[in-house]
């Protein structure tokens, strides 16, 4: 017994030894730390610096908590030709661990950092956070790069982080479900996330790899819902799983049998905000289209024959989301504040140009300005990807003389007529959306800017391979618009041009026609009416087409000048080519005009025409030239 006894007390003697020798040589380190003048002192910071120079771990931390590291929390820092040194958060400062710290060796060196101390670089994706202490182990940050010594010897490491933080919250339960319902758990991409009871309100909590791919049949969401003693599972698959490092996405749910409704979907910087849930400094991520209005202003929608509106809601100043219907008058602007608009039809907000939706703004004098993809209106919460290959607007802002902007216009693949009269009448638009399509689709331009006479500016046109039809009389009426886009494609379709320009009274320049083949009609009335026209673009294609050229000038008052390459033969053996295409053109008192044809027989075969060439074009008119062409050397 006496012999245990004496072996108790000197085990506790030893460990009383090891514990007094290990706090000597933390001390020792300590020492030489703060003695070295080359020792590295370490400041952390993610993203950008806050008030005390520390920054937010603490992914479920309360506003205050959110701004700081914890106590004990340790980052691996190496410098170039150094070892790694972890580096612990004591007080409010990080100390060197181990026998070692890092030293200034030279006036700029390279850094790399790592937090957790353990964290690699490589990002392992947890499959479960049970505990809060596992969101905050998986709050993967970074530095790498170069920094240089300002003489104090402070290394600011400005961390990344490498996790998206995703929230869920539980809004509530629609009437499928008795109202003691709860969820007990919940999957995110196939994550189990933490749960959190705030305010009598479950959230569920995160930290999501970008770069993580989860199985391919694994839902975006996955509930487990308890009812009494009754579980089920419920699941949503349709909301993208694309995240962004350092972004916090929060996404609020009503919860049904085979239906889990979205009501809202928020995205803040991580970095710069305080607990999600508070909703500071929140932003919408999806890109409704939004109308404002200074003053009081009234929405609703009409149809045409058969068509019925489906899938669409509006929301007035963020409030609840409730359905469009046909004639109901909601109003909105002042002091109600903005009215958005999402749908989930994928086809749009017609199914052709007789079976249309359009909107209506009743207030004549107060103007509406509209913001927002119009791509949420077929599928809000797959927007960024949703087809549009088979969507059309036809008319959908016909005749709203009152809206200032127009909403945004991403697709890249357009159904036929998609865009038909969209805009049309819209008197006070000035500027027209992007347009990035590359490849058209039959009239799918068709009138879409008629009539707007405040339009001052035309969308780049970037297509090079075109459609029957495809810019039909798109900037018919356009009295405000002074200069036309360029037209790059060289390989023309049936009335791909046809009335593109008429009537634009402004227009002072036309675009180059590269075109050296032509279509049926493809020059119809282009640029009839165009009063302001001084020179017509030169016509080079030596390939023409059945009325390719029928009124492309007529009207033209103050044209001066056309070049024309065609052959003979090929004036001769086309049908109503040059069909009145200078009838009431260059005919101001004291225009003098020029004519410039590629010979003497092109000039006879329209003049053998006499809907070809009007009197004041030919040789003998007055105050008319007639030349022929002489490429230039």
């Amino acid at each position: 017994m006496k012999t245990m006894k004496i072996m108790k007390r000197l085990m506790g003697c030893a460990a009383a030894i090891l514990a007094l020798t290990a706090c000597s040589e933390s001390e020792d380190l300590l020492a030489a730390y703060h003695s070295d003048s080359k020792a590295v002192h370490i400041t952390a910071q993610v993203g950008k610096a806050s008030a005390d120079g520390f920054t937010r771990s603490n992914p479920l931390g309360t506003a205050e908590e959110q701004t700081k590291f914890n106590e004990n929390d340790e980052i691996s820092v190496q410098a170039e030709g150094q070892d790694a040194v972890t580096y612990k958060l004591v007080g409010s400062e990080w100390q060197p661990q181990g026998n070692k710290f890092l030293k200034w060796e030279n006036e700029t060196m390279n850094f790399t950092a790592y937090y957790p101390a353990k964290f690699n670089g490589t990002i392992n994706q947890p499959t479960e956070y049970n505990k809060e202490a596992d969101l905050a182990a998986a709050d993967f940050m970074s530095f790498s790069g170069p920094q240089k010594n300002d003489n104090n010897n402070q290394l600011t490491l400005t961390m990344e982080r490498k996790m998206a933080r995703v929230v869920v919250e539980i809004a509530g339960f629609n009437d499928q479900y008795a109202t003691n319902a709860t969820v007990n758990s919940l999957s995110i991409c196939g994550v189990k996330a933490y749960k959190q009871e705030t305010d009598g309100k479950s959230y569920f909590y995160a930290l999501i790899d970008p770069n993580y791919t989860p199985g391919t049949t694994t839902p975006f969401l996955s509930l487990e819902v308890a009812e009494g003693q009754s579980k089920t599972t419920e699941t949503l698959t349709t909301i993208p799983t694309t995240f962004a490092a350092g972004n916090s996405y929060t996404y609020k749910l009503t919860v049904g049998k085979n239906k889990i409704s979205v009501s809202d979907i928020t995205v803040t910087d991580w970095d710069n905000t305080g607990i999600i849930t508070e909703g500071s400094k929140a932003e919408h991520i999806i890109p409704y289209v939004t109308f404002k209005a200074e003053e009081a202003q009234t929405f609703k929608m009409t149809t045409t024959g058969t068509y019925e509106i489906k899938g669409l809601e509006y929301s007035v100043n963020n409030g609840d989301w409730a359905t469009v219907e046909a004639g109901t008058e909601v109003p909105f602007g002042g002091d109600k504040g903005d009215l958005r608009l999402r749908g989930t039809n994928t086809n749009g907000t017609a199914d052709d140009p007789s079976l249309i939706s359009t909107i209506e703004f009743t207030e004549a004098n107060v103007n509406v300005a509209c913001t927002g993809d119009i791509r949420t209106l077929q599928d809000w919460r797959n927007y960024n990807i949703v087809e549009t290959r088979n969507a059309r607007f036809c008319y959908l802002f016909l005749n709203c003389s009152v809206l200032t902007s127009a909403p945004e216009l991403p697709a890249t693949k357009l159904a036929v007529s998609c865009y038909t009269s969209m805009f049309a009448g819209c008197t006070s638009l000035t500027a027209a959306p992007e347009l990035k399509t590359t490849e058209l689709a039959a009239s799918c331009y068709n009138n879409m800017f008629y009539g707007c006479t405040s339009l001052t500016s035309a969308p780049e046109l970037k297509a090079t391979t075109l459609a029957n039809g495809c810019y039909f009389g798109m900037f018919n009426g356009c009295a405000s618009l002074t200069a036309a886009p360029k037209l790059p494609a060289t390989e023309l379709e049936r009335l791909c041009y046809g009335d593109m320009f008429c009537n634009c009274t402004s227009l002072e320049s036309a675009p180059e026609l590269p075109a050296t083949k032509l279509a049926e009609n493809c020059y119809y009335e282009m640029f009839s009416g165009c009063t302001s026209l001084t020179s017509a673009p030169k016509l080079s294609a030596i390939e023409l087409a059945e009325a390719c050229y029928c009124k492309m000038f007529r009207g033209c008052e103050n044209l001066s000048s056309v070049t024309m390459l065609a052959p003979s033969d090929k004036i001769k053996n086309t049908s109503s080519s040059f069909n009145y295409w200078l009838y009431g053109a260059g005919t101001n008192d004291g225009i003098t005009r020029t004519l410039i044809v590629l010979d003497e027989a092109a000039y006879n075969e329209l003049v053998n025409n006499e809907a070809y060439l009007p009197d004041i074009w030919k040789k003998d008119a007055t105050n008319t030239t007639v030349k022929y062409y002489t490429p230039k050397q």
